[in-house]
């Protein structure tokens, strides 16, 4: 078996051309269903953020994963499947555990050490977990990644400054506006989109508008905050007159904001208007940013503001790096530990060193002539023991181990060949 990841990401993809590979929560769940129908995969997650998109899978050794995600994709996302193939980046092996513990510990981030990706990877397991695509590989594997998340934000100061997009979207607004006496629009009331309203608050915000589709989202969202007030998507245009900020935060995936729709608004609007498209794919229409009175900031425009944080967190960087070596290694260990040949020569080779082991601490008592005897039987009632061990590891080594017999391999170690390993 192999771990393999296939993964688009920020780091050489812009979001004009992310966006198009973006997934729903629909086409995620396909995805999965489709790798659950694929007998050669085993384990699969899918870990999609406004900057990534990551199929991670545990798969069989002559499996062509990119050949079946190509097509894949060219199912889910046909406009798609150009700028996938193009920008697609594979990793395999103990590569692709030390990506998903530097993801989790925000190494991998566009802001380094923000904490929503943490969260992100959670829901990308437990959205695997309830399509029956993590089992025992991967169970152990994104279990080690929240520990790693937890070990370096705990550790290290790697997360100090701005945390999430959201933030770092507020202040870059805060240098551009005063807040104290502006008024601001969410768009959006998933995770990013409360954060940001939260933040926009914290930093003084004196009118706050959430616009949403879902009326009870943006109401609970009020609620948590107490402050703000709701409307829908078409009273978007006609609310502008009333804020200076204007923030973008669903997951559509269209434009909520169209040129067309807000035209007459703003063509004839002389106050400054700042709009900062943080959604992937985009809630502004480009377009949107010709407008004399608009300035028009999207995702990939926070690099310079994003750049500014890595570098107060870049000293924290040689720490995290560490404890993720260390998860690393111990995982790549447990890995190989369920090597079922090498697990069966050594659990022999175990039972016959105790078995001669004690024979010799017994043997006087049976006389001299009885010590041969005496081994025989030892090591006869040894292999007996073992006999229905190793008949279920050796039955895997003629083909793929299943999830039971790497289980088997797994607690062998535990009981017999190793004293454990110590957990942070």
């Amino acid at each position: 078996m192999k771990l393999v990841l296939n993964n688009v990401t920020y780091h050489d993809c812009p979001v004009q051309l992310r966006e198009r590979i973006a997934l729903g929560d629909r086409q995620r769940r396909f995805c999965l269903e489709k790798m659950h129908a694929e007998q050669k995969i085993a384990e699969a997650a899918i870990l999609e953020t406004c900057n990534r998109i990551e199929f991670y899978i545990y798969a069989g050794n002559d499996f062509d994963v990119g050949t079946f995600l190509a097509k894949l994709i060219r199912q889910v996302r046909p406009d798609a499947a150009d700028t996938w193939d193009k920008y697609r980046r594979q990793a395999t092996g103990v590569d692709v555990v030390r990506h998903l513990f530097e993801v989790a510990g925000g190494l991998d981030s566009q802001m380094l050490g923000e904490n929503q990706i943490l969260s992100q990877v959670k829901s990308a397991y437990s959205e695997s977990l309830e399509c029956r695509m993590s089992r025992f590989i991967f169970h152990r594997l994104f279990h080690n990644a929240f520990r790693v998340g937890k070990a370096v934000r705990s550790h290290t100061n790697i997360n100090c400054g701005a945390v999430s997009i959201g933030l770092a979207a507020v202040e870059l607004a805060k240098s551009k506006i005063d807040l104290s006496e502006s008024g601001a629009m969410v768009i959006g009331a998933g995770e990013n989109a409360e954060l940001t309203a939260r933040y926009l608050l914290k930093a003084g915000l004196q009118r706050l508008i959430i616009a949403n589709r879902n009326k009870q989202k943006a109401e609970a969202i009020v609620s948590r905050l107490k402050a703000g007030r709701i409307i829908g998507l078409s009273d978007i245009a006609e609310q502008l007159a009333d804020v200076d900020l204007l923030i973008g935060s669903t997951g559509a995936c269209e434009p909520v904001v169209t040129y067309e729709a807000v035209r007459d608004v703003l063509a004839h609007r002389d106050k400054r208007l700042l709009i900062i498209d943080i959604a992937v794919p985009r809630d502004i229409e480009p377009a949107v940013g010709q407008f004399k009175c608009v300035s028009l900031i999207n995702i990939d425009d926070l690099n310079e503001q994003i750049s500014c944080n890595k570098e107060k967190r870049h000293s924290e960087i040689p720490k995290a790096r560490a404890i993720v070596d260390e998860f690393t290694d111990k995982f790549s260990g447990w890995l190989n530990s369920l090597d079922l040949v090498p697990v069966i020569s050594q659990l022999t080779q175990k039972g016959i060193e105790l078995a001669d082991s004690e024979a010799a601490r017994y043997g006087k008592d049976f006389g001299e002539d009885n010590s041969d005897k005496l081994r025989i039987f030892a090591e006869s009632l040894v292999k007996k023991i073992l006999h229905g061990p190793i008949s279920t590891l050796k039955g895997a080594t003629e083909q793929e181990a299943n999830t039971e017999q790497l289980q088997a391999a797994d607690l062998i170690n535990k009981m017999f060949l190793s004293q454990g390993e110590d957990d942070r």
